[in-house]
């Protein structure tokens, strides 16, 4: 039986199996973590022999962020685009105005005297904007799944897409505002068929065929796609 550890940010799909006599733990090429046991080991064992290999972890996702392309980070400068669900929009620079950033549906407009703090201006525009359309967009595919979750968050989940926990909670990050919208559906599907199948099991991923047939050419995009915005991490998981 397989099912996930969830330390911190950080998640470990648990494969059993009779023929394993040690533990053993990859990171796969797309970030996962993989703990390979034997069928006896009990969870509670596992999750305190993951952590053990938390420095090993982290030094191991380290490097496959440093090897991977990245974009590089904005320069906050009139005429740069930045994303939004999947399209770009122009950003200006403005003399005055009331709020530090503000976006009118064609232009992104960033106060002159706020460029200093501009990365966290953009980051809490795309947490106060997103949350309104995402809790609606999570409400029309719960349909699909059968389930809706107790609460929705919108927050930095680091190296993850999304996470549910199980309180109901569906959390997504921020970053997840930039990217297409038939990519953030993939991102959603996948945690609410969480709520019904906790567990990386047989029995999740035939869910998620049911809900999301093309759910694999989605994840494969996804993980392109988190190398061209930005703020996005290439390791990022999912």
């Amino acid at each position: 039986m397989n099912n996930n550890i969830q330390i911190g940010e950080l998640s470990f799909e648990v494969r059993r199996s009779p023929r394993r006599r040690t533990l053993g733990l990859t990171v796969d090429r797309g970030g996962e973590l993989v703990i390979h046991s034997p069928v006896a080991e009990t969870t509670q064992e596992l999750e305190r022999w993951a952590r053990s290999k938390l420095l090993w972890v982290h030094r191991k996702l380290a490097l496959k962020e440093g090897l991977a392309p990245r974009r590089r980070g904005p320069e906050f400068v009139s005429g740069e685009s930045f994303g939004y669900l999947g399209r770009w929009y122009r950003l200006a620079i403005a003399v005055e105005q009331e709020e530090p950033l503000r976006f009118d549906g064609r232009r992104f407009y960033l106060r002159r005297d706020a460029r200093t703090g501009a990365g966290d201006h953009f980051r809490r525009w795309y947490a106060s904007a997103g949350k309104d359309w995402l809790e609606k967009r999570v409400g029309w595919l719960a349909r699909t799944t059968g389930r809706d979750p107790a609460r929705i968050e919108l927050r930095d989940l680091g190296f993850r897409w999304g996470s549910c926990g199980q309180n109901g909670v569906a959390s997504f990050n921020w970053r997840l505002l930039q990217l297409p919208v038939r990519l953030v559906d993939y991102v959603i599907v996948h945690e609410l068929t969480h709520l019904v199948e906790p567990h990386h099991g047989p029995t999740f991923w035939r869910a998620l065929d049911r809900s999301l047939p093309d759910w694999r050419d989605r994840r494969d995009e996804l993980r392109m796609k988190a190398q061209e915005v930005y703020w996005c991490r290439p390791g990022m998981m999912q």
